[in-house]
């Protein structure tokens, strides 16, 4: 009688405890999949450097703050997702997945930190290259200069400099330094299809550049 019973009362509470089992279960993957592309995505943006695309978006005279926000806002909403889907189960993870989950926090804020920073550098960077040359630049080497372009070019780059030359950093100087090569190793190129007006204007801007540069340039 009392085997009856038992086996009666396993019948009745076998299901139950399958079908808790299987909650349990469901749980754990789901808690375990929202971790792991949350971990994904924090170390891939450590990872993650500006994106070419995101490079050359900077050389566009259209690209400005408004456009970067746009894009911080994208990772941002990305990163609102996965935490969102990790705070579902947080009573659900262990004290020591808490803690990874807290330090992952920590490491997406100082990526992100970093990201910007980088931005800025660039941003700067592109910014003050177009605003000395004059022209929408889209190549580091300037070699989309073209020859009927150059003489003007150079005398606008002296122009630009000699009128902010007070004002310019340290780092700024060495930008600067790095576009002067450029410009001539592109003159060297366009050298023998131009005129002698051209050559006369761009040894003027070169000799006037090496008196701005000794006046204001830091010692290094």
């Amino acid at each position: 009688m009392l085997n009856e019973i038992k086996y009666a009362l396993l019948a009745l509470f076998m299901p139950l405890l399958l079908s808790c089992n299987g909650e349990e279960n469901g749980e754990t993957a789901e808690s375990d999949t929202a971790f792991t592309e949350y971990e994904t995505l924090v170390t891939d943006l450590e990872e993650d450097t500006l994106s070419e695309t995101e490079m050359r978006a900077m050389t566009d005279a259209d690209f400005d703050s408004t456009a970067w926000a746009k894009l911080t806002a994208e990772k941002e909403q990305q990163h609102k997702q996965k935490r969102q889907a990790v705070e579902q189960h947080l009573d659900h993870y262990a004290p020591e997945r808490q803690q990874e989950i807290q330090d992952l926090e920590e490491r997406y804020t100082v990526a992100m930190e970093n990201r910007e920073r980088e931005y800025e550098e660039a941003s700067h960077r592109y910014l003050l290259r177009r605003e000395l040359l004059g022209v929408a630049i889209q190549k580091d080497d300037l070699s989309d200069i073209a020859p009927a372009e150059i003489a003007n070019t150079y005398q606008r780059f002296v122009e630009n400099v000699a009128e902010g030359a007070e004002n310019l950093e340290t780092r700024d100087w060495n930008l600067i330094e790095g576009w002067w090569i450029a410009l001539d190793n592109r003159y060297r190129t366009l050298e023998a299809d131009l005129d002698e007006e051209a050559r006369t204007a761009i040894a003027q801007a070169e000799a006037r550049y090496k008196e701005i540069r000794q006046q204001y340039a830091p010692v290094e």
